[in-house]
C-alpha cells in the first residue's frame, strides 16, 4: 500500500482523482497488515510530511499517518519510539536542519497519537532535557511559538524541578534576543502572536511552580540593565509584564532602588529600556511598572537618574501618544514624568512644538477615544504653563488649540502639582542640577527653579545686571547666595 501511495502523490493523474483513490488508502487503514508494512507506511507519511513537495503531500501525509496509527496504535508506539524522536531533535530529518519548524510540528502531532501508550513517558522524559537546549540556543521567534505550543498542550514536557528556572531563565533570554525587521502589518501581527504564545507559556510555568517566578524576574532585570553596547534588548520582553502580579510591584520596585549592587548606570539602562517597552502593542500594565520605577527612585533620592532620563526619553514617550493602541499607558508615563519634573521647563520644552499639531489631529478624527484622551491631554497641558508661567509667547498656540477643551480650575492644578512633585529636591536635588542650566551671554547664571527660587532669581536678577549698581550690589548678592556665577 505504501508503494501505491507513494506513485500516487508523485503522479500527475488530476488533482480530484488523488483525493478519491487517497480517501480510500485512508479507508483501508483499519485493515489488518503486518509490522513491516505498517512500518513502511509510518515511514512514508513521516517523509511526506516532513519533505513533501507540496501542501497537499504534506497533507496526504498526516491524514494517511493519522488513520494507520489509530488502527495499529501498537506498531505506531514501536515506530514513534525515544530514540526516533531524540535523533529527531538532535540531527534532523534528511534535508531538514534539526532547527527546523516541521521537526516541533511532527513531534508535536506524533505525542497526539500515542497518549495512549506507555512508551510516551519516555519520550515525556527526552523533551524535558531537549526542550532546555533548545531555548539556550536561542531559537527564533516562529520555533519559539511552535515550542510552546507543543508545551502547553503537553505540559508533562516541560523541564522540572531545577531544571525548570534554568528552562524559564532561558526562555526569558531567548525572548530578549527576538527581533521582527519587518514593517508589513501581516508578518507584525505573526510576530506578536508568536511571542504572546511563548510569554504565555511562561505565564502557565510561574502559575503552576511559583518557585520560577522571581529568578525568571531576576533575569528580565540583568537582561535590561545590561551596559553591553553591543546588545540591545528586544522590546518584545514587555509581553512578560502583564503576567507579572500587581501586588509584588512594591516589594521588587523597593528591592531594586536599594540595592547597592545596581549601579546608577545599570539602573538608567532599565528604566530607559523598561520606557521603550510603551511600544509594545499588546503589553498590559507596563505604564505601573515604569511610573513604580520612577516613583521608587525619587523615595531613593536617584535624581540624577530621574533627570536623565527624563531628558533623554520624553520626546519618545511623547510620539506614542500617536498610536491609539499604546496611547493610554503613554500618557500615563508622560503625566508622571512632567509633573514630577518640576525643578526645570526643559522636560517640557522639549515637547512643546509638537503639542499643536497632535491636539489638531485628535481634534480632526473625530473618534470618542480621542475626545476623551484630549480632555486629560489638556488638563496637563494647563498644568504645565501654570506651572512655567514665564513664556506666554512660547504657550500661546498651545493655549489657543485648547481653548475649546475645559481648563481645570487654578486649585485643583495646585493640588496636582504639589501632589506630583518629587519629594526632598532642595538639597537631593541640588547636585544634580547644573547641567541644566547655561551660563548667559553676562557669564552668569541664575538660580535654578525649585519651586519658589523664582523670587529669589528675580532679585538677584537685576542686582547683577544693573551696571551702575553692580560693583557694590555683586558683594550684597556674593554674601547671601555665595559665588554662584
Amino acid at each position: 500500500m505504501d508503494k501505491i501511495l507513494e506513485g500516487l502523490v508523485t503522479s500527475n493523474h488530476p488533482l480530484n482523482l488523488k483525493k478519491v483513490i487517497v480517501k480510500k488508502v485512508v479507508e483501508s487503514a483499519e485493515n489488518s497488515i503486518n509490522e513491516e508494512q505498517c512500518k513502511a507506511m509510518f515511514s512514508l507519511t513521516t517523509r511526506l510530511i516532513l519533505e513533501g513537495d507540496d501542501y497537499f503531500q504534506k497533507q496526504v501525509g498526516h491524514q494517511v499517518l493519522e488513520a494507520y496509527a489509530r488502527y495499529h496504535r501498537a506498531e505506531f508506539d514501536i515506530f514513534f519510539n525515544r530514540t526516533f524522536v531524540l535523533n529527531l531533535l538532535q540531527e534532523g530529518y534528511g534535508s531538514l536542519d534539526r532547527k527546523d519548524v516541521a521537526i516541533i510540528d511532527y513531534i508535536h502531532s506524533g505525542l497526539k497519537l500515542i497518549m495512549s501508550c506507555p512508551s510516551v513517558l519516555d519520550i515525556f522524559a527526552v523533551l524535558q532535557v531537549e526542550v532546555l537546549r533548545i531555548v539556550c540556543e536561542r531559537p527564533e521567534p516562529l520555533l519559539s511559538a511552535r515550542l510552546s505550543e507543543l508545551l502547553s498542550d503537553f505540559v508533562q514536557c516541560v523541564p522540572k524541578g531545577k531544571m525548570s528556572i534554568a528552562f524559564c531563565q532561558q526562555l526569558v533570554r531567548t525572548i530578549g534576543h527576538f527581533q521582527c525587521i519587518s514593517t508589513l502589518e501581516k508578518e507584525l501581527r505573526e510576530y506578536v502572536s508568536q511571542v504572546t504564545k511563548v510569554s504565555g507559556l511562561l505565564q502557565n510555568i510561574w502559575k503552576a511552580e511559583p518557585c520560577t517566578l522571581l529568578p525568571s524576574l531576576q533575569e528580565v532585570f540583568a537582561i535590561i540593565s545590561s551596559t553591553d553596547v553591543s546588545f540591545e534588548p528586544s522590546v518584545a520582553l514587555a509581553s512578560l509584564v502583564q503576567h507579572i502580579p500587581l501586588q509584588m510591584i512594591t516589594v521588587l520596585i523597593r528591592s531594586l532602588t536599594t540595592d547597592p549592587n545596581v549601579k546608577d548606570a545599570s539602573m538608567t539602562r532599565a528604566l530607559c529600556r523598561m520606557i521603550d517597552w510603551l511600544s509594545w502593542p499588546l503589553a498590559q500594565h507596563v505604564e505601573t511598572w515604569v511610573i513604580a520605577l520612577l516613583k521608587g527612585l525619587a523615595a531613593v533620592q536617584k535624581f540624577t537618574i530621574l533627570i536623565d532620563v527624563t531628558l533623554l526619553k520624553i520626546e519618545l514617550v511623547f510620539n506614542r501618544l500617536w498610536f491609539p493602541l499604546v496611547r493610554p499607558g503613554a500618557l500615563a508615563v508622560l503625566s508622571h514624568m512632567l509633573l514630577s519634573f518640576q525643578h526645570s521647563p526643559e522636560a517640557f520644552h522639549m515637547i512643546v512644538p509638537h503639542v499643536v499639531n497632535l491636539v489638531q489631529s485628535f481634534k480632526s478624527d473625530g473618534l470618542p477615544s480621542s475626545s476623551a484622551f484630549l480632555v486629560q491631554f489638556s488638563e496637563l497641558m494647563h498644568c504645565m504653563i501654570y506651572h512655567y508661567s514665564g513664556f506666554p509667547d512660547l504657550y500661546e498656540p498651545i493655549l489657543e488649540a485648547l481653548k475649546d477643551l475645559p481648563k481645570p480650575p487654578e486649585e485643583k492644578v495646585k493640588l496636582i502639582l504639589n501632589q506630583s512633585a518629587w519629594t526632598s529636591q532642595s538639597n537631593a536635588l541640588a547636585s544634580c542640577l547644573p547641567r541644566l542650566s547655561g551660563k548667559s551671554e553676562t557669564g552668569k547664571t541664575g538660580l535654578i527653579n525649585l519651586g519658589n527660587t523664582c523670587y529669589m532669581n528675580t532679585l538677584r536678577t537685576p542686582l547683577i545686571l544693573t551696571k551702575s549698581l553692580h560693583p557694590s550690589s555683586y558683594v550684597f548678592v556674593h554674601r547671601i547666595w555665595g559665588n554662584k556665577g
